[in-house]
């Protein structure tokens, strides 16, 4: 159950340093800069613009790449990022809760859709009785998938569910659509032998060329229910009220940010505003169901 709910979240494999720089909150060279080392999984131009962005804020962004997803959280805990923006809620919770960290989020940045794709049918509607719906084995995209499907209207949820969700959740199915559960990186290979999968909009967009205008539905990007894959600017604990950071946590929300991440993405990522308490209950949440795995 441990690994099913986690094992896409935590990757455990060991990864080199593309770049390694010195946290230090400090005042820049140039003027009234305040300089930030922040961690991150890639740079391209959307990172270009945030930093841009940040300099008219009087933040100067000095980027920190990984090649190795593990390695970014190391790194902010350490001391040797100030911050970190590449993750999502859920698995920062796995970090927190093997390591023993206090990591937190200071605001929210993306998130990344998903969506009902079919190579037979066009429309929710046209789905057919006791269609087959190739899903990933993960327990917490699955719970995903779930809730993506009460939104679209083919089934029902019993109240109360909590994060993850399961089938045995499920209290109404009206055309008793019957989940495929595979490896979430084997799911475009089986597009065209089921009736239809539910993948990451990018997957899809990237693997086969179709874009998120052709699935049969999408998730909220704003429900409630999305706020564990809602990605986010991190801190230490002790740095969790600091001004500076929540600021440069901000810059997401220019819409040149916005802008830019809807080009790179082709639309598949959006920019999110959370509520920061609410980022923080939720991460308390999965941190909670983490430690009872851990058992």
């Amino acid at each position: 159950m441990k690994s099913t709910v986690f094992s896409s979240l935590a990757l455990l494999a060991a990864g080199s340093l593309l770049f390694t720089g010195c946290a230090s909150s400090s005042q820049a060279a140039d003027g009234e800069l305040q300089s930030i080392t922040v961690g991150t999984s890639e740079l391209g131009p959307v990172e270009d613009t945030i930093a841009q962005v940040a300099k008219e804020k009087g933040i100067k962004v000095e980027w920190q790449s990984f090649s190795d997803w593990t390695l970014p959280n190391q790194a902010l805990a350490n001391g040797e990022s100030d911050v970190n923006a590449f993750q999502h809620l859920a698995f920062l919770s796995v970090f927190n809760t093997a390591e023993q960290q206090d990591i937190t989020p200071v605001g929210s940045t993306v998130i990344t859709t998903m969506g009902l794709y079919s190579d037979k049918y066009d429309s929710v509607e046209s789905l057919p009785q006791n269609a087959t719906v190739a899903v990933s084995n993960n327990a917490s995209h699955m719970a995903r998938t779930l809730f993506m499907l009460e939104q679209a209207g083919l089934l029902k949820l019993a109240e109360n569910v909590g994060i993850y969700p399961t089938v045995d959740d499920i209290i109404e199915n009206p055309k008793n659509i019957v989940f495929k559960p595979i490896v979430a990186q084997q799911l475009v290979t089986v597009f065209k032998d089921v009736d239809a999968i539910v993948v990451g909009s990018t997957t899809i967009d990237q693997a086969l060329s179709i874009p998120r205008d052709q699935a049969l539905a999408l998730d909220d990007a704003n429900a409630e229910s999305a706020w564990p894959y809602v990605n986010i600017v991190a801190v230490r604990g002790e740095d969790a009220d600091s001004q500076l950071y929540k600021q440069f946590a901000q810059t997401w929300q220019d819409q040149r940010v916005k802008d830019a991440v809807e080009a790179d993405s082709k639309g598949n990522t959006v920019v999110v505003d959370v509520p920061v308490e609410k980022l923080r209950t939720t991460l308390e949440e999965l941190e909670e169901v983490a430690r009872g795995l851990e058992k």
